[in-house]
């Protein structure tokens, strides 16, 4: 299990810096020429939002990489859940089409492809759920490409949640309540070879939309998607073992015991010195409480009260004060990055 850290240099262009980690990774060992890879960047906002997206740049600097090794690559991401937007929203503000063009790959929306129920044993039971074919059966190498967040309700999202988006239903949020269970099935299920963290933000406060951007300046490359998570906790000074889904990864041995069992290409303690913090406004402590609870989430999502409860919601933050107390901020981070902290 090795994982690499480095500073972004801006006098050196991404894509020299991306094929520096991943030769240390022995990234050659792990893609065959000509292999299907498949990359998973994070697109939970329609636009490009520092701390919050994979940004346009760092999908483009992975693709021009793995292009020298393979010309069969694939980007894909699923509908906004909750049917917040289309992947196509995302994929065209972030310039995916664009990409394609320029490297000759492709992009495809995960909600669109077919699916088939899959089912591994995680913690000694059944879990089952429905996935891509494609993911399935037409992958060589599952790459994600994560943005390191705080998280409101799984405290953090790193290289396990990521795989989250890969569920191609919108009403993601319907597995709310098994989400640790649900979650570490995925991984275990698409085996993602390789995780690339977009470091150069960090998202701090109330992820993964609505936050504070942090600039990091970093990147994160792991051969292994445990020991890549535990070294972003490290970085965000982030106890793991409060992360659920985190401790049962542990016990499917998909997870580090500590950063001992990881090879590291520098020490890390110089990047740690920001402490990340989750803050929970009140309609977050609610929304958790749905996200732990089966009655719950099919009350305020899959009920016939789902729709009057939201509408009172929408229609109370248009109340300046009640708006915040309930919401705090509103809205994600501007995408200029107004929020942003040094």
């Amino acid at each position: 299990m090795d994982v690499y850290i480095a500073e972004l240099d801006s006098d050196v262009p991404l894509n020299v810096q991306l094929e520096a980690a991943l030769d240390w990774l022995g990234w050659n060992k792990i893609i065959d020429p000509g292999a299907t890879v498949f990359l998973k960047p994070n697109l939970t906002w329609s636009q490009p939002i520092p701390g919050v997206t994979t940004s346009p740049a760092f999908i483009e600097a992975v693709v021009s990489v793995m292009r020298t090794r393979t010309s069969n690559i694939i980007v894909g991401e699923a509908d906004g859940g909750y049917h917040s937007f289309d992947a196509e929203e995302a994929f065209e503000s972030h310039g995916l089409y664009d990409i394609t063009k320029r490297y000759d790959v492709q992009v495809v929306n995960l909600s669109d492809l077919p699916s088939e129920e899959a089912n591994t044993i995680i913690n000694g039971k059944r879990v089952t759920l429905e996935l891509p074919s494609l993911l399935l059966h037409g992958v060589d190498v599952f790459i994600t490409l994560p943005v390191p967040k705080v998280h409101v309700m799984t405290r953090v999202s790193l290289a396990f949640k990521n795989q989250w988006g890969c569920i191609p239903e919108t009403m993601r949020l319907r597995h709310h309540p098994q989400f640790a269970e649900k979650v570490i099935a995925i991984n275990k299920l698409l085996k993602p070879s390789i995780a690339i963290f977009d470091g150069t933000y960090f998202l701090d406060r109330t992820g993964p939309m609505i936050g504070d951007p942090v600039r990091m300046n970093l990147l994160v490359a792991a051969n292994d998607i445990g020991a890549g998570s535990l070294a972003c906790c490290r970085i965000m000074n982030i106890d793991p073992w409060k992360v659920k889904h985190f401790t049962l990864a542990r016990q499917e041995r998909m997870f580090s015991n500590s950063l001992d069992e990881v090879v590291l290409n520098q020490p890390i303690e110089p990047f740690c010195h920001h402490q990340f913090r989750v803050e929970r406004t009140l309609i977050n402590w609610i929304a958790l409480a749905g996200f732990n609870s089966d009655i719950l989430t099919r009350l305020l999502y899959d009920s016939a009260f789902a729709d009057p409860i939201h509408r009172i919601l929408y229609t109370v933050r248009k109340n300046r004060l009640i708006g915040q107390l309930l919401y705090g901020e509103i809205g994600p981070p501007a995408a200029g990055g107004a929020r942003t902290q040094s």
